[in-house]
């Protein structure tokens, strides 16, 4: 009776908050990311994010004779009679082309981008509808069932697809045409009489996500109404039954107990809730992503920093806490949001955990979902289990490139009155602290291959601020210089930021040297008898990391078992693992694994591993014992 009476409680407060926020200082984010436009991305990263856009982001407008786009026509949608998603393309792509685009400063992607563009806002219907439902099955028709419905979800896309094509390459047509969509919703969900929860498919959560082009329109016109229909749809997500996602996570429950515990939908729609604090100043928002937050990295990632689940359950829906498996699922869409979920908290926030979950994410799970012909992606990854092609129109091919296309412009960030390194790679950018004095920072380094990081910094003129260099939550010693002058490190703490405070002057060079060392991690797999009876088994495994690098075996156990109880013993990673020959066009180090009786296994980072080949499996976790 106690938790229902809290949830009734924080239910009630949180439909006052909501629109109390004219009264509220509105809180000042930690930390601003870069216009794309300023940074040049080089290294692993920049190659990962030219392959992709040079191949699947410049082939998806004209894919299949353009079905990806052409969906959209009256002639096609007006037939389309089958509740999908592949609506959500339109506005996935147009969001990530003018990330692409913005960032690269390529004419050719702009004009491709305009002429796609134009050819969707030509599409709308007069009530606003930029989607591609026939009227018999679209949100607006009031006689039909929406609970299968992906309606919500594909205008939501095209929504921030259109906002952020008028955010790098203003123009009234893109913005008026988001508006109509701003529209139809205000329409349709304003005054409550439809629930939006009733819109959406996995208890409707998958229509909860329409916070976010809200939020965003809201931004855009500064009109009061979307914060309205912000706070009538935070009401009706509280009072359904089993998808009170700001009770739950603010009584630090469980996100496998919100709708069905489908991660895709629960980070979106956590993401939103942290820009709805933004721009609200409700407290309890940024609270209960946080705690959000805590719940999944804690209890559901994988060590290649993907958000997994699927077993014994739908595929990509989160296990209960605590139940570890190697054989977990991570749909490269889940790895998508929680990237974004990460950046929003570290725009929020300042804090070098988002950045440190973010380069985790993008380093191995993320890459480790990418072929390298630029082109195709898996739709679900595994630490244990083989590389697979996704089909072109399925939603984690959209993702993963929008992902990639998320980091450069979070590679530094303008925090407080100094500048932050947030992620390592080689990269370089020009930042204005004040209007007549630019810096210039650029990272020279073979990161994440190797520990050494070289940051030169450059003011057009002598000037003095703090420089907060993240420094990873996996180093165990580290060394700062300054133009050949050693730094005193004492103070710095691994997972958060080292600040130097200092007047700095053109061509200044700080040399950073992280010290990559072989790490390895344990995890159990067991079932317990009711009622404290013991174990029914426990299975014990071991993986192993260098650095920011998840490792994995480059195949099967004697090229046929997937699982043995290895004799690893009690040695350390540097004694198991010796270094060995690349694999074929492999960049990253090798390490041999070779133990007695079996043949030796060949350990390449987790993205490399199977030669980023269909049908080849990677081996992350090894079974060490079993009780």
């Amino acid at each position: 009776m106690q938790k229902a009476k809290y949830f009734f409680t924080t239910t009630i407060a949180l439909s006052v908050l909501i629109f109390s926020s004219d009264a509220q200082t509105l809180p000042a984010p930690k930390t601003d990311f870069l216009d794309p436009s300023n940074v040049v991305v080089k290294g692993l990263l920049g190659d990962e994010i030219a392959g992709s856009v040079k191949g699947r982001l410049t082939a998806l407008p004209s894919w299949n004779n353009g079905e990806l786009i052409t969906i959209f026509s009256k002639e096609v949608k007006d037939a389309h009679d089958k509740t999908d998603w592949y609506g959500e393309h339109g506005g996935k792509w147009l969001y990530t082309t003018a990330l692409a685009a913005r960032q690269t400063g390529d004419k050719q992607l702009e004009t491709l981008l305009f002429r796609t563009a134009d050819y969707l806002v030509s599409t709308q219907d007069a009530d606003g509808y930029l989607a591609v439902y026939s009227p018999k099955i679209r949100i607006t028709n009031n006689e039909a069932s929406h609970k299968r419905s992906w309606d919500v979800w594909n205008l939501s896309y095209m929504t921030l697809g259109l906002l952020e094509v008028n955010r790098y390459f203003p123009n009234p047509k893109y913005l008026n045409a988001a508006k109509g969509v701003g529209e139809l919703f205000l329409k349709q969900f304003g005054d409550g009489t439809h629930d939006i929860t009733d819109y959406g498919t996995r208890r409707g959560i998958s229509a909860t996500v329409i916070l976010d082009p809200i939020v965003e329109l809201f931004k855009a016109t500064n009109d009061k109404r979307y914060l309205d229909l912000a706070g009538t749809i935070m009401k009706e997500m509280e009072a359904k039954e089993g998808l009170k996602l700001i009770s739950v996570s603010l009584a630090n429950g469980d996100m496998e107990n919100v709708g069905d515990g489908k991660a895709y939908q629960i980070l979106w729609t956590l993401t939103a809730i942290a820009k709805l604090y933004e721009v609200t100043g409700n407290a309890d928002y940024l609270k209960a992503v946080s705690n959000a937050w805590q719940n999944i990295a804690d209890h559901h990632l994988t060590i290649t920093g993907g958000p997994w689940g699927g077993i014994g359950k739908h595929m990509e829906c989160f296990n209960r806490k605590n139940y570890f498996s190697p054989y977990g699922f991570v749909e490269t869409c889940s790895t998508m949001s929680w990237i974004q979920l990460n950046k929003q908290l570290l725009h929020l926030t300042g804090e070098a955990k988002y950045a440190q979950e973010i380069e985790k994410s993008a380093y191995n799970s993320l890459l480790g979902a990418r072929y390298a012909n630029g082109m195709d992606w898996t739709y679900h990854s595994f630490t244990n289990g083989s590389w697979h092609v996704a089909h072109f129109n399925d939603c984690c091919p959209s993702s993963g490139i929008m992902a990639l296309e998320e980091l450069p412009s979070m590679i530094y960030s303008k925090k407080g009155n100094g500048l932050a390194v947030n992620l390592f790679t080689e990269s370089e950018a020009t930042i204005s602290l004040n209007n007549t004095n630019p810096v210039r920072i650029s990272q020279k380094t073979q990161y994440p291959f190797e520990g050494k990081i070289q940051i030169e910094v450059s003011p057009s003129k002598k000037l003095a601020f703090p420089l907060s260099i993240r420094i990873p939550d996996w180093v165990s010693t580290a060394t700062i210089n300054i133009n050949g002058k050693p730094v005193d490190v004492t103070a710095l703490k691994k997972g958060e930021f080292f600040v130097i405070d200092r007047a700095w002057t053109a061509k200044d060079m700080i040399d950073i040297d992280f010290p990559l060392e072989l790490t390895l991690h344990k995890r159990s797999e067991q079932a317990d008898v009711p009622q404290g009876g013991g174990e029914i088994f426990n299975v014990s495994w071991v993986s192993m990391t260098r650095g920011p690098l998840v490792f994995s075996a480059n195949g099967l156990i004697d090229g046929k078992d997937r699982e043995r109880a290895l004799s690893i013993g009690s040695k350390k990673a540097d004694e198991l693992f010796i270094p060995a020959t690349r694999s074929n066009g492999s960049k990253g180090p090798a390490y041999e694994l070779k133990l007695s009786g079996q043949q030796a296994l060949l350990f390449l980072p987790y993205y490399e591993s199977g030669d980023r080949k269909p049908g080849q499996w990677r081996l992350t976790w090894m079974e060490s014992k079993i009780e």
